[in-house]
């Protein structure tokens, strides 16, 4: 009897043992499914994105314009957008972003879109250069030389507005021959016996004496000055070269501190290179501005810009002057001309300079002569 309890006791071992082998096996591979991973506690894991957001690329600072854009600045960072707010043209992948240079300034916060950036360095523009994309519709670019003055003392600056101001030198003409007054005359065929000389002709005019005389001038016609404000508001695209594609204008970090042209830098900083005297500026104008803006360059006039104001330059407001002249300047400002004295200062003054560069031309102007009898 003790036999046979002993052998119904191995039998349940032995299918106890069996049922635990089969659903070992189960577990491992036989239901087709992958066991749990396992779960290491303190082990960050990722938080699923909600299906009403978006993870897009926008400005980490206010980046500026010609910014080439590297995973060493930091400039752009990953962000969870809404994705109803989502603007078109907006960037996904931070590889999309690096290696290329901003059109435009893009403040902090910004999402990233495609149309605020140049190509990368290596690719090829399927639609041209990248300066027409930054161009208004129905306007053109105009590239024109400026120097220190004419520059607003290099205050301008991509974005700004500005009019320009021409002055002009006018001299009268001989209608037919279009040559400078006053003409030259020769005799042809005189009197038999009559002495004709030629020459400038001038103005015949009695003396008190009885003597009639050929008043001709000392000297070359003087020009007249007319100065007047021509094109108005239009924005600056660009002061200097433009940069090559996939080369930044500007650096966003790590740039050295400006030095004054021909001083040494401090220790350890690079010196910046001299500015040149004269740079060329981009304008954006319409095509009938561009034309007045190249005749008064090939005439030879005198060109300055006048920056605008923000205010201004948003509503496109503009302003109606009148040409200044000698004789505007006269009446608008109540100048006299000095009356003729039996007296006068010592020393003369022939001439005043434009900057006074001395004491003594401030004092005296350009011209300082000694009084008759000095050192």
């Amino acid at each position: 009897m003790r036999g046979g309890r002993i052998l119904l006791i191995g039998g349940i071992v032995l299918v106890v043992g069996a049922l635990a082998v089969g659903a070992l096996l189960m577990l491992r591979g036989g239901g087709g499914e992958e066991p749990p991973p396992e779960v290491v506690e303190g082990t960050p894991q990722p938080t699923p994105l909600p299906e009403d957001l978006a993870r897009i690329i926008v400005s980490a600072q206010d980046i500026p314009r010609g910014t080439l854009i590297t995973s060493d600045l930091d400039a752009v960072v990953t962000q969870n957008w809404p994705k109803d707010a989502v603007p078109q043209g907006a960037i996904y992948e931070l590889d999309k972003v690096y290696e290329h240079t901003t059109r435009v300034e893009i403040p902090l916060g910004m999402p990233v879109l495609d149309s605020m950036l140049t190509l990368a360095a290596g690719e090829l523009a399927a639609e041209g250069s990248d300066v027409a994309l930054q161009i208004p519709a129905g306007m053109g670019a105009y590239a024109m030389p400026v120097g220190r003055y004419s520059s607003v003392a290099w205050a301008l600056q991509p974005g700004d507005h500005v009019d320009v101001i021409i002055s002009l030198l006018m001299a009268e003409l001989d209608e037919e021959f279009q040559s400078l007054l006053p003409n030259q005359s020769a005799c042809v065929s005189p009197p038999e016996g009559e002495e004709c000389r030629g020459g400038v002709m001038g103005r015949l005019e009695v003396l008190p004496n009885g003597f009639l005389v050929n008043l001709t001038p000392s000297e070359g016609q003087r020009p007249r000055l007319v100065t007047q404000l021509t094109v108005q508001n239009v924005m600056v695209l660009q002061v200097g070269d433009w940069p090559e594609p996939g080369k930044a204008a500007v650096a966003l970090e790590g740039e050295q501190p400006p030095t004054e042209a021909g001083r040494p830098a401090p220790e350890g900083e690079a010196a910046e290179p001299a500015r040149p005297d004269i740079q060329p500026v981009t304008l954006a104008v319409t095509p009938q501005e561009a034309l007045v803006l190249d005749y008064v360059q090939a005439i030879g006039a005198r060109v300055n810009f006048v920056l605008r104001s923000a205010a201004d330059a948003q509503n496109r407001s503009r302003f109606s002057t009148e040409p200044v002249t000698l004789d505007y300047i006269m009446n608008a400002y109540r100048i006299e001309l000095p009356a003729k004295l039996p007296y006068g200062v010592v020393p003369s003054i022939s001439q005043l300079e434009r900057i006074a560069r001395s004491e003594n031309a401030a004092q005296y102007g350009g011209s300082i002569v000694q009084p008759s009898g000095g050192p």
